[in-house]
């Protein structure tokens, strides 16, 4: 009988990238207006974490540190199946940088008991700072596998295989391990009907800073996002008359002396 394993996975509700818009005028992207959603990357942790459930039992607790709104990201994981859903907030939660995260993810997973298994994405699809992961595996002082492509359980632990662009590395860990995914490690599942009318009624435990023993000043960001605007990039306004020959001609001479062609 496979051994039952707790999993925790972290999901972040995130900035739709694909609907921010921004001011033509001012050329500044309005984040607090943006819709967001849960993290491409995200959901394909809690599959991988609800498939590793579904083969050898245990349990899937989904935490999210954020705004009130994060409860939509909680309800996604729970309609693929998560069974618990915990939401980490406060009122200062939009000054939180990848540090704080990474601290209030580690004080839940304290305060929940531990898990033997605990799932990130790779990188959230608004900032893909990539950070989180590696900062609660540091913080906890446990293995941690980044970039996982593929993962295959065995008795105490994971046989992880990571993509690193020019070859393939397999690495073993036992529990308790940090693994952050990427999107090449499954194919989330499409919810039902039932099950996402299931997961509106799911309970979602709130817990604040206090009670995680964190205090604002410890959570206060090393990092402080002034703006998010879109770069100014002069383009060439160049005229070209002629035969098509004669265009392609000066059109080649014209990217040759911008160094675009050799």
């Amino acid at each position: 009988m496979p051994e039952a394993i707790r999993i925790g996975v972290a999901v972040k509700h995130g900035i739709d990238v694909a609907l921010a818009r921004a001011d033509r005028a001012s050329g500044l992207v309005n984040l607090a207006s943006a819709p967001r959603k849960t993290s491409d990357f995200d959901r394909n942790a809690v599959e991988e974490a609800v498939r590793i459930r579904e083969r050898q039992g245990g349990s899937v607790t989904a935490i999210s540190v954020g705004g009130p709104a994060a409860r939509e990201a909680l309800r996604d994981a729970a309609a693929i199946g998560a069974d618990e859903l915990v939401l980490v907030t406060s009122e200062k939660w939009g000054e939180w940088d990848t540090r704080a995260v990474a601290r209030l993810l580690v004080a839940t997973f304290r305060k929940l008991g531990g898990f033997d298994l605990f799932l990130v994405g790779e990188g959230s699809t608004d900032h893909f700072a990539g950070l989180v992961g590696p900062r609660v595996a540091a913080e906890l002082n446990i293995a941690d596998i980044a970039y996982v492509r593929k993962l295959t359980m065995e008795a105490g632990g994971v046989v992880a295989e990571r993509d690193l662009e020019r070859e393939v590395e397999v690495l073993r860990a036992r529990f308790p391990v940090v693994l952050t995914v990427g999107q090449e490690i499954n194919t989330p599942r499409l919810p039902t009907f039932m099950a996402n009318l299931k997961a509106t009624k799911k309970e979602v435990r709130v817990l604040g800073p206090g009670e995680l023993g964190l205090s604002e000043e410890e959570l206060a960001p090393s990092v402080v996002l002034e703006r998010v605007a879109v770069p100014d990039i002069p383009r060439r306004q160049v005229a070209l008359s002629g035969t098509p020959e004669e265009v392609a001609t000066r059109l080649r001479d014209a990217l040759r002396s911008d160094g675009v062609l050799p």
